[in-house]
C-alpha cells in the first residue's frame, strides 16, 4: 500500500510505518513502539484522523477481564470489526480465581465457605454469579447438595470439570415437620444437660 506523506506528520508517518510491518496493533502498541505519545495518539486525534482518511481501520479486538474493550488497527481502508459479544464463557475476574484457587487447596465448598476462604463477600459471589458463571465455563462443577440450616438445599461445587450432581427434590410438608419436631427435641435435649451440668458444677462449688 502507498502511503501519502504530504498530509501526515511524522508522528502519523511513523505510526503507518509501523502498521505496514505489523497488523492488528493497540494504541498503546503503537504508543511504545512508533514513540508517540498515549494523548497524541488518541487524544490528539491521530488515530481518529487516520480512520477518517481511510489509512487504517479496526481489525480487531484484545480481550481483557473487563471485556473486548481495546481495538486493534491494521494498515488499509477496510470496513471496522465490529467489537465481539462479551458473554459468561468470556468472563474471569480476581475474584473468581481466588475461588478456583480455593476450591483446589481445600476441597468442596459451598459460596459461603467459598466468601470465608477467600475473604470475598458472600453477596459478591452471588450478585456477580461468580460460582454460575464458573460452572458454565467447565471450570468447577456441582459435586454434591447440602440443607443448610434454614432449610433450602445448597451447592457445594470442586474444582475441575465433572458430572453435576443432581439437586434433591425439595422436603414435603411432613418431612419439614418432622425435622422442625427433631431440631427442637435436639435443642431441648442440649439445653437439659446443659441445665445439668449448671448444677452439678454449683453443686461441687458448694461442697469446695
Amino acid at each position: 500500500m502507498i502511503i501519502p506523506s504530504e498530509k501526515n506528520s511524522p508522528a502519523m508517518q511513523r505510526i503507518l510505518a509501523l502498521l505496514a510491518k505489523k497488523s492488528d496493533m493497540s494504541a498503546s502498541d503503537m504508543s511504545r513502539e512508533a514513540f508517540v505519545g498515549m494523548t497524541t495518539l488518541a487524544c490528539g486525534g491521530y488515530l481518529k484522523a487516520l480512520r477518517a482518511r481511510h489509512l487504517v481501520h479496526v481489525s480487531g479486538w484484545r480481550k481483557t477481564r473487563k471485556g473486548f474493550v481495546t481495538p486493534l488497527f491494521s494498515l488499509g481502508h477496510r470496513p471496522d470489526l465490529a467489537r465481539p459479544k462479551f458473554d459468561d464463557e468470556d468472563r474471569d475476574s480476581p475474584g473468581m480465581k481466588r475461588i478456583l484457587a480455593a476450591l483446589k487447596r481445600f476441597g468442596m465448598l459451598s459460596y459461603l465457605e467459598a466468601a470465608q476462604t477467600t475473604g470475598l463477600s458472600p453477596n459478591t459471589i452471588k450478585n456477580a454469579r461468580y460460582m454460575d458463571i464458573l460452572v458454565k465455563q467447565e471450570r468447577i462443577h456441582i459435586a454434591s447438595w447440602r440443607r443448610n440450616h434454614a432449610g433450602p438445599m445448597i451447592a457445594v461445587y470442586a474444582a475441575g470439570q465433572g458430572r453435576a450432581a443432581p439437586k434433591p427434590s425439595p422436603l414435603s410438608r411432613a418431612e419439614s415437620c418432622r425435622r422442625s419436631r427433631d431440631k427442637k427435641r435436639v435443642l431441648s435435649q442440649d439445653r437439659g444437660i446443659s441445665t445439668q451440668l449448671a448444677s452439678l458444677h454449683q453443686a461441687i462449688s458448694a461442697a469446695h
